[in-house]
């Protein structure tokens, strides 16, 4: 369904504004908003409502700089949409620069995110945040 496409790239572009408020408006009340990955990285959790949520874009600006969000593949079926990409951000805490795919799942419920899945190579940034540059070997 083109229209959902449409709708995730408009939170894409709000996202690359900085924009959170209107992130969090498309949001249905009892979001489920989800990044499995371990508590040391801050914007990782379950948050369920937009208020939990804007946790994960706080956590975000807490700890990287320069970030870049590319998305380049978009599925929709029904009343969801999987995105395939890339993130880049520098971690503020050690200047390292993390690059790692990154896949988001959105279900729809009467127009409105109802549900948001991130899945992303947690690990780099964990490396990054103890001052490990990827590809390390120890």
């Amino acid at each position: 369904m083109p229209d959902l496409i449409d709708k995730i790239k408009d939170i894409y572009a709000a996202f690359g504004r900085g924009d959170i408020a209107t992130i969090l408006a498309s949001m249905t009340e009892d979001v489920g908003w989800e990044f499995e990955a371990p508590a040391a990285i801050s914007w990782s959790g379950i948050r369920h409502t937009p208020q939990e949520a804007a946790g994960f874009f706080a956590g975000i600006a807490a700890e990287h700089e320069d970030p870049n969000l590319e998305m380049t593949e978009f599925f929709s079926t029904g009343d969801a949409v999987a995105v395939f990409g890339r993130y880049l951000a520098t971690v503020k805490a050690t200047g390292i620069r993390v690059d790692t795919p990154v896949a988001h799942y959105f279900q729809f419920r009467d127009g409105k995110i109802a549900r948001y899945i991130n899945i992303i190579n947690s690990a780099a940034f964990l490396e990054a945040g103890r001052g490990v540059a990827a590809g390390t070997r120890y």
